[in-house]
């Protein structure tokens, strides 16, 4: 962890853009070492925004995913697109462990026994792989999308990968993600018009009904609204407050 920069974001008062992203982005670009900052994406419409913002900022940061093995075509296409659209290569990420290769190891159908062990090997693992040459991990999570995240900060420590967390899209809410997206008229996952909110792995994601949570589709039936790769962290958690 570079505790230098730790005490530069926080000593540059960051939370002056708490409702600007692409604010945030623009200094993150002027003040920090960009071979040490990455972001990172599940290609959800808060993603597709950032990514956009992004590039009108700078094409020298990073972007990575994590190939689970289990995303929908549909996920991979809008990667595909959102590649051509900009001109460049998301970094891919994964688990050396094959769905088969899974499923011998511990039976058929992990994340509906243990969905906790199923999310840590397919996406927490990967996850500490992508971060670990970086300092600063940029993130498209908001404060609405679950109690968990409603914690988050703009700013975060985040001791499980070592790297200091951004969040610039934190206090956005669902409709001024979508009011971004039509108004530039960026490529989004097809799904997200057949009821799909929200866009996981293609065993763990299901359709709502009118007028459900937009994580409802997430995990249905089963008491787990996240991944493991955004959740609090207990005493080891250092945030400064953004509100």
């Amino acid at each position: 962890m570079n505790n230098t920069g730790l005490h530069t974001v926080h000593e540059k008062q960051v939370k002056r853009y708490r409702k600007d992203p692409e604010g945030l982005l623009k200094w993150i670009a002027e003040n920090l070492p960009l071979e040490k900052v990455v972001m990172g994406t599940g290609f959800g419409p808060p993603g597709i925004v950032l990514l956009d913002m992004l590039f009108k900022v700078t094409r020298d940061i990073s972007v990575f995913y994590i190939d689970t093995g289990f995303l929908f075509d549909q996920t991979y296409d809008l990667k595909t697109q959102l590649e051509e659209k900009y001109g460049f290569e998301f970094l891919r990420f994964s688990t050396d462990l094959t769905p088969a290769q899974q499923e011998q190891k511990f039976g058929e159908n992990l994340w509906e026994k243990e969905p906790d062990t199923c999310c840590n090997i397919r996406k927490v693992l990967p996850m500490k792989d992508a971060l670990k040459n970086y300092d600063y991990w940029i993130t498209g999570i908001r404060k609405k999308q679950t109690s968990v995240r409603a914690h988050a900060n703009l700013v975060e420590m985040e001791p499980r990968f070592s790297v200091i967390k951004m969040n610039p899209l934190l206090n956005w809410t669902h409709d001024e993600v979508w009011d971004y997206i039509k108004e530039h008229n960026l490529p989004y996952n097809v799904l997200h018009d057949r009821n799909y909110p929200s866009i996981g792995c293609k065993q763990c994601t299901s359709p709502v009904c009118e007028g459900e949570d937009e994580r409802n589709g997430r995990w249905k039936g089963m008491n787990k609204t996240e991944c493991g790769l955004h959740k609090m962290v207990g005493d080891e958690k250092q945030t400064f407050k953004d509100n």
